[in-house]
């Protein structure tokens, strides 16, 4: 049984993903994350969700 999970990075709900450090990304952000280059201003966005949804872990 799979369950929809709310991605970290889009919010969109979904069932296909991977937990990295506790935090569930989508396949596409996974994808996305993988094919940016480390230069481009939106791999910075996704190192920014990635820091903020881990350290809400964290905290919990």
């Amino acid at each position: 049984m799979k369950f929809n999970e709310s991605c970290s990075i889009c919010s969109k709900k979904t069932d296909d993903g991977i937990h990295l450090l506790q935090v569930y990304i989508c396949r596409t952000c996974e994808q996305e994350i993988v094919e940016t280059p480390a230069d481009d201003p939106k791999y910075q966005f996704f190192v920014q969700q990635m820091n903020k949804a881990h350290r809400s872990i964290i905290v919990s």
